[in-house]
């Protein structure tokens, strides 16, 4: 009788609305469970249970076992690290798979033994997102380098986000680039509807300008805002929609702020946080993506696959989605004025518009959820091999 392999997902966080990365987390723990139904138990952690709980049913019908614990309290949470050690000892773990939350769960990892510790790289440091060195003994990067140190591998979103654990700490060779998964088929496929602009109020004639993301500083949104006010002096049926939830109150307010002091109250609308963004994008006609840093954006390859022309900044791994004038463009971060006049350039040019968006559609199969999963998979495999 075969060994049974326990392998723990440890998001570090929880879902709110089934995204791409839901459906991805979704798609692998199927695959998992799928491959030999007796011998993986899939465990999936929680920093909460959810509002919405259709979001963890699917799982559990898929067999997984769902366990909800804090996250941990900064990179060395010694009660995290004793808490995640009794729980891999009590299932004898054979597989633990991090993503945002890892130091602390990874010291647990070895001491308890797990043979095959793997993290995920999402995003960009908080360093590169500033734009700052460490200094000091932060330039140690101690919770980097540790887990680095403790995983068998790990996983880069971009190779942005590879070489900048290179840099940082080194590891280059444990790092494999597993490109970020999309939903493509739900963007692809939705036809266009007038509901989303008639809930908005939105006059047929306007242009509708779409970022997606959220209230918080590394997003950029006040740079989309001055940017915006530009754009309004040439195009004065623009509209600019900010979809996301309002995570940073003192951030929310300096853009309702901003929109006041540019006198653009009635043509910035705030979305909130949404769970039908095809739909959204689909009622768009430009999507804008400012963020000061990015591993490699799910909402960026969203749009490009709903069929909108994109300009995103040069920061991060957005480089390796868009190649700057042939399938959108990029602009330098934090450029208002380059950023208000690349979108004057595809509002006012409809044969660039359609060249970008033709461009767009080539290359996103890569980023396709089937292709995410048999490659994590892959490593599972090869890591249980060794």
């Amino acid at each position: 009788m075969q060994k049974k392999i326990n392998i723990i997902h440890y998001w570090g966080g929880f879902p709110i609305i089934a995204t791409s990365k839901w459906l991805s987390a979704l798609t692998l723990v199927k695959k998992c469970a799928e491959n030999n139904w007796n011998n993986w138990n899939n465990w999936l952690v929680l920093s909460k249970q959810p509002d919405d709980l259709s979001l963890v049913t699917p799982f559990i019908d898929a067999g997984c076992k769902i366990i909800y614990q804090p996250r941990s309290k900064g990179n060395f949470d010694l009660k995290s690290i004793y808490r995640n050690y009794k729980f891999m000892r009590l299932i004898n773990c054979d597989i633990l798979h991090c993503y945002n939350d890892h130091t602390s769960p990874l010291i647990a990892g070895m001491l308890s033994r797990t043979p095959v510790k793997v993290w995920s790289k999402l995003s960009m440091s908080s360093y590169y997102e500033k734009g700052v060195k460490p200094q000091g003994l932060k330039k140690l990067m101690p919770s980097t380098r540790l887990t680095c140190l403790l995983a068998n591998r790990i996983l880069a979103i971009s190779d942005a986000a590879r070489k900048e654990i290179c840099d940082q700490v080194g590891f280059d060779n444990k790092i494999s680039i597993v490109d970020v998964p999309v939903q493509l088929e739900r963007f692809t496929c939705l036809e266009k509807s007038d509901e989303i602009r008639e809930e908005f109020h939105l006059l047929k004639s306007d242009y509708l300008i779409t970022a997606v993301g959220h209230f918080i500083e590394v997003k950029g949104w006040d740079i989309a805002v001055p940017a915006f006010a530009k754009v309004c002096k040439s195009i004065p049926n623009a509209k600019l929609l900010l979809v996301g939830k309002k995570t940073s109150d003192s951030f929310y307010q300096k853009i309702v702020e901003k929109i006041e002091f540019f006198n653009l109250k009635d043509k910035v609308i705030f979305a909130g946080n949404r769970s039908d963004i095809p739909e959204i994008l689909k009622a768009s006609d430009l999507f804008i993506l400012p963020s000061r840093s990015e591993g490699t954006p799910a909402a960026l390859i969203e749009a490009m696959a709903s069929g909108l022309p994109c300009i995103a900044t040069n920061a991060g791994g957005m480089p390796e989605v868009i190649e700057n004038g042939d399938n959108g463009y990029l602009f330098e971060k934090g450029n208002v004025d380059e950023l208000a006049n690349k979108i004057n350039s595809i509002a006012l040019d409809p044969d660039l518009k359609i060249r970008f968006i033709t461009n767009a559609q080539k290359d996103l199969h890569k980023f396709s959820i089937e292709r995410y999963v048999d490659n994590v998979f892959n490593h599972y495999q090869d890591l249980l091999r060794h």
